[in-house]
């Protein structure tokens, strides 16, 4: 960090990206249906994603031509890697998957003192009922992204997760990852998850005198990570 400061960069925030940890079928009796995205939910999601992010600095208005353009031209993405939670023909919630591996491969090279003492936490606790499998050195790394997430209300996002997680478990994806503000309204999503965060913080530095961003909460595209 002193690196980055010595150049004149400052810390504006600390965002958190909560790691969930996929090893089991969730729940997800509910009222709704579920189904992938299909080109004309594009107006109808522009709308709820705007919604969902508009006082949210670096958060730039989304159109339907847009979400085309960045479903295209995102590999690996297509429509099916969109989740929707419609009930009586209304879309109450999305949410948009990365899968990784379809980009790059990550493999643990080394784990700090907090995963080692997570990984000795989860092999205790794996001897009374099923817990996640921990990743260790020389693992390569299964993991998806979510991003484009638009909803009304937190429980919709849940349920969308857990369908999620259903999904891809069969896949042998091993941990979901998202990322936010510390207080951010997305977080109650959350509940049920055994999930690690991580800190991202964020430097800033400005070319002008005056600051170019504010003190508004600031949106973090997932695919950015």
């Amino acid at each position: 960090m002193r690196y980055i400061e010595r150049r004149g960069f400052k810390l504006h925030r600390t965002a958190v990206m909560p790691g969930l940890s996929v090893y089991k079928k969730m729940a997800t009796a509910s009222g709704g249906n579920v189904r992938s995205a299909r080109p004309e939910d594009l107006v109808t999601l522009a709308e709820l994603l705007n919604k969902t992010w508009k006082n949210f600095e670096m958060y730039g208005p989304a159109s339907a031509e847009e979400l085309s353009q960045f479903i295209s031209r995102t590999p690996g993405y297509s429509f099916d890697n969109i989740l929707i939670l419609e009930e009586r023909d209304e879309i109450l919630a999305f949410l948009g998957y990365l899968d990784w591996s379809q980009v790059m491969r990550i493999t643990v090279e080394a784990m700090s003192l907090k995963m080692k003492t997570m990984g000795l936490i989860l092999k205790i606790a794996g001897i009374f009922k099923p817990m996640p499998k921990f990743v260790k050195p020389g693992d390569t790394l299964k993991q998806i992204m979510v991003t484009l997430i638009g909803f009304k209300d937190p429980a919709h996002l849940s349920l969308l997760l857990k369908h999620l997680n259903n999904q891809v478990l069969q896949r042998g994806i091993e941990q979901i990852f998202c990322i936010c503000e510390r207080n951010h309204l997305m977080l109650k999503s959350l509940k049920g998850f055994i999930r690690i965060a991580t800190a991202i913080n964020l430097y800033i530095k400005n070319l002008q005198e005056e600051n170019l961003i504010s003190d508004k909460p600031v949106f973090i595209d997932g695919v950015d990570m």
